[in-house]
């Protein structure tokens, strides 16, 4: 179980990094669909969530129940877990 929780936080952490942005900072329009997981303290209370880049911005597109509850899956595709 602790190999599943590390291995989660990694992921979750790489995920989060390929991206690099955050909600409200722009994204380049050939980007435009691709979403990633974050966990910023002043977003969603500290807890994961899933932002999307609209072609102009990132922007806030599903709040996760945990820290650690977010999981890309591709650059189109992220789930909260």
């Amino acid at each position: 179980m602790k190999f599943f929780t590390a291995a989660l936080l990694a992921f979750t952490l790489f995920s989060g990094a390929v991206m690099a942005q955050d909600v409200g900072e722009p994204c380049p329009a050939d980007q435009a669909g691709d979403v990633g997981c974050a966990n910023t303290p002043s977003v969603n209370n500290g807890n994961a969530y899933i932002f999307i880049c609209n072609g102009q911005e990132f922007v806030l597109f599903a709040d996760c129940g945990s820290p650690l509850g977010c999981m890309t899956e591709g650059p189109k595709n992220a789930v909260c877990i």
